[in-house]
């Protein structure tokens, strides 16, 4: 075999070769080319290694059947905006609200009590945000920069900033990740820690980047081979990316990050009409965040373990 040709645009994840340690992960390629690549950190269930085979079982068991016991919360006065519980510390009951698709201010709540009496502290995260893809996660409000390939970490405690450059990615232009929220990047958390769900500027499919959380990073890059003209929104839960159509009406689109593949899964979402300008999973209540026709919703995931 000679040696490798130049790297061309990324294509979809081949044929299954022999079985291999998923503990193995791809790094991510300094000249910012991507790879299908797929990656496991730890058994989601257990917190720690396991074989190969339980691993597979982990990720059946961990799809959603359906989303049950939806709850209005309140209406909101926007009709864009982003509703962030922190999807890491167990303690923490603080609520934060990013009103719009842009700013700067995001709004910190103590509490739901607080929250439903409307008594907030401004909090400025130093650089506008951009979109409704944003996420709190373990004392820190990831966004997306506005006008830039950037990602923004801003540290609630110590009011400092991080940002990490995000090579080929769709970041302007009206050329959105998802158009109907205005979204270039989403950050997503789940049981395996930190995601960025971006749109290729090579080939305008869905990427997922997995985040190291020490170093501000990343790690791998997977290419879902699905188009984001597709997309009306998207989130992870449990190592799978869910993807809904167009009208945000239901989930049409699933692929499965650790495995690297496609999986056959759907299910029904809202109903018709109006702007869902968000649609987040937290790892920590298994809820499904929705911000719905000015309307924030929790829903409870139900996976097929659950039953």
């Amino acid at each position: 075999q000679g040696p490798p040709g130049p790297m061309g645009p990324p294509g979809p994840p081949g044929p299954q070769g022999p079985p291999r340690s998923r503990h193995h992960r791809q790094p991510a390629k300094k000249n910012g080319a991507f790879s299908d690549a797929s990656v496991c950190i730890c058994n989601v269930l257990c917190g720690r290694e396991t074989s190969i085979s339980a691993l597979f079982f982990v990720s059946l068991e961990c799809l959603i059947k359906s989303l049950i016991n939806p709850r209005n919360v309140t209406k909101m006065e926007s009709t864009f905006g982003t509703w962030m519980k922190d999807t890491a510390q167990i303690d923490n009951e603080q609520i934060w609200v990013a009103e719009h698709f842009s700013g700067r201010l995001v709004k910190e709540y103590k509490s739901f009590a607080a929250f439903h009496n409307n008594s907030s502290d401004l909090v400025d995260v130093r650089k506008f945000f951009y979109g409704c893809g944003h996420t709190v996660h373990n004392g820190s409000f990831y966004y997306h920069i506005a006008g830039t390939s950037s990602i923004g970490r801003f540290n609630f405690e110590t009011m400092k900033l991080h940002t990490l450059i995000v090579e080929n990615a769709l970041h302007h232009s009206l050329s959105y990740l998802l158009h109907n929220s205005k979204t270039y990047f989403k950050v997503a958390a789940d049981e395996n820690g930190l995601w960025l769900i971006f749109a290729s500027s090579i080939d305008e499919n869905i990427m997922v980047a997995q985040l190291d959380q020490t170093t501000f990073s990343i790690t791998s890059y997977i290419n879902t081979s699905y188009p984001c003209a597709k997309a009306g929104n998207a989130f992870i839960a449990c190592g799978v990316l869910y993807v809904t159509d167009t009208k945000d009406t239901r989930v049409t689109f699933a692929f499965d990050l650790l495995k690297g593949k496609p999986v056959n899964m759907t299910f029904d979402l809202r109903s018709p009409g109006g702007v869902l300008a968000m649609l987040s999973y937290s790892p920590k209540d298994r809820h499904l965040y929705m911000w719905d026709n000015n309307y924030i919703r929790l829903y409870v995931v139900h996976f097929i373990s659950d039953e």
